[in-house]
């Protein structure tokens, strides 16, 4: 599919150095959108999909941004809207995935999971959807959420609960900023394999694959078609609501038990 509608709109895509948010970075790209691609430490994967996406003759530039800092994410929010004079669409994508047993995350845990799911969003959100309600330019904006949000198994008590807070919260945006032609939708991916996952699941695939009716793991290209699609005006009378792409696998409602995991590290300090 291809959405001409796409080019020359400013995208904003946290976490895009790599994994899901590369890949939607670069195929917006490739629809001639100019992409801010935001970054917390990964420096050098964030100038490769800049260099991906200017070599495809789009434009691009990357940002840096600890998203656990509310005084950061209003500099993001800020420079991105600078860049262009506006900001098109938001792509909350940056997350984190917590796999601990409820009785060993600590407190500790359960906020810096909420504080980069839920509340990073959220402020990043209101701080766009805000310019954009100031300068009465319409939008929109795309929250990844996670299969996990209506249907979760045991060690993702905290990640399950920032996803669905995070649909929650998308519904409500959607109604409050509809008025101002603002629309609001999340996508939900199953199993993608991404840098950090790759070999694990790679090496599971055996025990995965009779839980996938389509046959094998998503790409992050099929996660970056439903944004595509989301964002454009293929989907202009859409908002409110939270798209899967699994595979297929919660309509089977089988999902593999998991040995209890190791006790996480202390998440990072903020850096403002």
């Amino acid at each position: 599919m291809r959405y001409p509608d796409l080019k020359q709109k400013r995208v904003l895509i946290t976490g895009a150095s790599g994994g899901l948010g590369a890949a939607m970075a670069r195929s917006f790209g490739a629809h001639g959108a100019r992409v801010i691609v935001h970054y917390r430490t990964r420096h050098s994967g964030a100038e490769q999909v800049c260099a991906d996406i200017l070599a495809g003759g789009a434009e691009a530039v990357m940002l840096q941004a600890d998203l656990r800092s509310e005084s950061a994410l209003n500099r993001l929010a800020d420079q991105s809207w600078a860049q262009w004079d506006g900001i098109d669409i938001l792509i909350n994508n940056a997350g984190v995935v917590l796999k601990a047993a409820v009785l060993d995350a600590e407190a500790a845990h359960w906020d810096d999971t909420m504080n980069i799911n839920l509340r990073a969003p959220y402020l990043l959100s209101r701080r766009i959807a805000g310019h954009m309600i100031d300068t009465k330019q319409a939008g929109v904006i795309l929250h990844n959420s996670s299969i996990h949000a209506t249907n979760s198994v045991q060690h993702f008590s905290a990640y399950a609960a920032s996803k669905a807070a995070l649909e929650s919260l998308s519904r409500v945006q959607a109604l409050e900023w509809a008025p101002y032609n603002i629309r609001v939708n999340c996508f939900a991916p199953g199993v993608v394999p991404v840098e950090r996952t790759q070999q694990a699941l790679e090496s599971a695939r055996e025990q995965w694959m009779p839980h996938m009716p389509l046959g094998r793991f998503g790409l992050g290209e099929d996660i970056a078609a439903l944004a595509l699609f989301l964002a454009s005006d293929a989907s202009a009378w859409t908002t409110g609501q939270s798209y899967v792409a699994d595979g297929g696998m919660l309509a089977r409602m089988d999902m593999p038990n998991r040995p209890r995991p190791d006790m996480p590290p202390m998440p990072d300090p903020i850096e403002d």
